[in-house]
């Protein structure tokens, strides 16, 4: 689950919860409306990579110290360990491919992190190697059409959907002073492979709000990317969310029964500058 404060139009402070399936269902909109072509089978592990998240997400567990519920760069590494072997687990109808790519976001995101000599994180690494060789195998034998090439192309397209959806959940900006939260987290060597790549603009961010309550309706952000990465622009991603007071919550149930529902919409436009303009 994504988690991020933000500030209600009756000046309060709430948390905006997005759930890691949405976000994950957002990349693979990307990716298939990407200017590289992509098959159905990456397309649709991409859109799938985090439907292991989908049980835990039904009933989060909230963290103690803060009353809120735990964020994905939070997550407590057994929990964690056997949402990614559920992803992977998930995806395992769209083919092979879509095995290798998962798993293999997972095992870089793991193998980069401070907890990679964890013994249960060794153990994980080892055997998720083990398997990322046998579904390799098993696809490039499939078809002589299938090139390792390719394969490193799906895995990296996969790192980057993940990480252009994850900015647009997570620090798209909404107001000025707000957190850097994937910049601050142990992602921010991932996500500097983002923004070496491409650059972000937001000219326009609006909140709406409900007609018959004081409290958001939705966030609507004009998203500008130079260079600009889709066959069609404008284009528009949303995701739904929700919203409740940033309080100290007992239960999940606590905090659904205070919660309400905020859309979350982006228009991606061509961000690249105007002829004559500065750079």
């Amino acid at each position: 689950m994504i988690r991020r404060e933000i500030t209600s139009p009756d000046g309060t402070k709430a948390w905006l919860l997005v759930s890691q399936v949405e976000h994950a269902r957002v990349s693979g909109e990307l990716t298939r409306h990407w200017h590289e072509e992509f098959t159905p089978d990456v397309i649709e592990a991409i859109a799938h990579h985090d439907d292991g998240w989908a049980t835990w997400e039904a009933e989060p567990k909230l963290n103690p110290e803060t009353g809120a519920p735990f964020s994905f760069l939070e997550m407590p590494l057994p929990v964690a360990l056997a949402i990614w072997d559920h992803s992977i687990a998930a995806v395992a109808r769209f083919g092979p491919l879509a095995s290798y790519i998962v798993a293999g976001h997972f095992y870089k995101l793991l193998s980069e992190s401070t907890q990679a000599n964890d013994p249960l994180a060794v153990a994980w690494l080892t055997a998720t190697r083990k398997l990322r060789t046998v579904w390799l195998d098993n696809w490039v034998r499939a078809d002589p059409a299938h090139t390792l090439d390719y394969s490193k192309r799906a895995q990296h397209m996969l790192m980057l959907a993940d990480l252009f959806s994850l900015w647009l959940c997570c620090d798209a900006p909404i107001e000025d002073g707000q957190e850097n939260i994937l910049g601050q987290s142990a992602m921010k060597l991932q996500t500097g492979a983002l923004f070496n790549q491409f650059h972000f603009a937001v000219p326009d961010f609006r909140a709406d709000r409900a007609p018959d309550a004081d409290r958001l309706a939705s966030l609507n952000w004009s998203v500008a990317v130079h260079p600009y990465p889709c066959k069609t622009a404008p284009f528009l991603l949303s995701a739904p969310s929700i919203a409740a007071p940033a309080e100290r919550y007992a239960c999940w149930q606590e905090l659904q029964a205070a919660s309400w529902p905020v859309e979350l919409k982006w228009r991606l436009v061509d961000g690249r500058p105007a002829a004559g303009s500065a750079s």
